[in-house]
């Protein structure tokens, strides 16, 4: 046991599989590549320039290894926050879906967004409300007070069973009609004796 801790091992039981394409191997040899690349178009760069001069000399060193350097950087750095950004917004989600007890999904397939809502006390997985960002004149997007409702069938349902599309008919309050939506379909699910 001790030997095979080690490495070794009996050739006549065991057979030993090497990788033909080692990930590691395939990495180092694309780190290379592309240095090779941009060390040969410095190279390139610089005969164009000192023939352009008419001259032979090559005093200026290679700026090329620099800059796939700085631009690796970027480009790692430009992914670490793009994980950052991916993350915050999905904890932004959630603790909008805690608090308000709605999942919010935005489309934007137009000129005017559209919003999916779903709430946590639904009776039925696809039961949802669409909303989407009212038309305005060019300009005028600081004026928005309210979204536009979107016909879907829990919006009927409401529209037809519901006191708590009065918010919107009546008193053009979007916060109190989600909020009196949210109160009826608990009280749906929840025995209150």
């Amino acid at each position: 046991e001790t030997l095979a801790g080690k490495g070794s091992f009996n050739s006549e039981t065991t057979r030993v599989l090497h990788l033909q394409e080692n990930p590691m191997m395939a990495a180092v040899r694309e780190k290379y590549e592309m240095e090779i690349r941009a060390l040969k178009e410095a190279i390139e760069e610089m005969k164009a320039e000192s023939s352009a001069k008419g001259s032979t000399s090559t005093k200026t060193p290679p700026s090329g290894k620099k800059d796939t350097i700085s631009s690796l950087d970027a480009q790692k750095l430009h992914q670490r926050l793009k994980q950052s950004f991916k993350e915050q917004i999905a904890m932004f989600r959630e603790g909008v879906y805690l608090l308000t007890g709605y999942k919010v999904d935005m489309f934007v397939d137009s000129d005017r967004p559209r919003y999916k809502v779903r709430s946590m006390f639904s009776e039925q997985e696809d039961d949802h409300l669409m909303f989407v960002w009212p038309k305005t004149k060019p300009g005028e997007d600081e004026g928005v007070t309210s979204l536009d409702m979107l016909d879907t069938e829990l919006a009927q349902q409401l529209s037809k069973t519901s006191s708590s599309i009065q918010y919107i008919t009546k008193f053009k309050s979007l916060p109190a009609f989600m909020s009196s939506v949210t109160l009826e379909l608990f009280e749906k699910q929840t025995f209150m004796g």
